[in-house]
């Protein structure tokens, strides 16, 4: 990560963050309410540029502790690494929740990031209306929909409650992904023995 980025952080988006309850750690900012953890990640862009630009992007992580303690993945902010939590269940980037022209931000000497910040701030103000796990299901299901999942918490969640609506919903959103982009993932298959212990019948999609 760039020093005008290291600088922004520290400088500028720190004290703001502060100010509304999160924590930072490294180029992570944290904050928990109830059971509900809130991340938001500064992510240094790996293209080299041949000017004195800098760019980044903003990731969004939320996570119910509720969730995780029910599949037995113990989860807080002190005992869990950031990138852990950030990826653990819904991973967005701030576009994906506001309306933005681009994901990425810039910054230089002569070019700041302000506009960074007030896009973080809107959405943080639409995170602080996401209070408990039903409340997570829109965003959920949004993150699901256009990239591959490798990680099974919310299936085995939901096969956990019986919430078989849900659960066949990703099923056949994952399994059309893979198809449209040939993507073998061992996670449709476990998804399929997932059913098989509960005795629930899989959405019948070959794949």
């Amino acid at each position: 990560m760039g020093i005008l980025i290291s600088d922004f952080l520290s400088n500028k988006l720190r004290p703001v963050m502060k100010s509304r309850g999160y924590a930072k750690k490294g180029n992570y900012f944290l904050r928990q309410s109830g059971g509900m953890i809130y991340i938001i990640n500064i992510q240094g862009s790996s293209l080299f540029s041949w000017n004195a630009n800098e760019t980044f992007y903003v990731n969004v992580g939320i996570i119910s502790t509720e969730v995780e303690n029910i599949v037995g993945h113990l989860c807080s902010i002190k005992e869990t690494s950031p990138s852990k939590l950030l990826f653990s269940q819904v991973n967005l980037r701030v576009a994906d929740i506001i309306p933005l022209e681009s994901s990425s931000y810039t910054i230089s000497e002569t070019e700041n990031a302000d506009q960074c910040i007030d896009d973080i701030i809107e959405v943080d103000e639409r995170l602080r209306q996401i209070q408990c796990t039903n409340d997570l299901y829109p965003l959920l299901f949004k993150s699901f929909a256009n990239k591959c999942i490798w990680e099974s918490t919310y299936m085995r969640y939901w096969a956990i409650n019986g919430e078989w609506d849900k659960f066949d919903k990703i099923f056949e959103i994952q399994a059309r992904f893979c198809q449209e982009n040939k993507i073998e993932t061992t996670l449709m298959k476990e998804w399929k023995l997932l059913c098989l212990d509960y005795e629930h019948k899989y959405p019948d999609i070959s794949i």
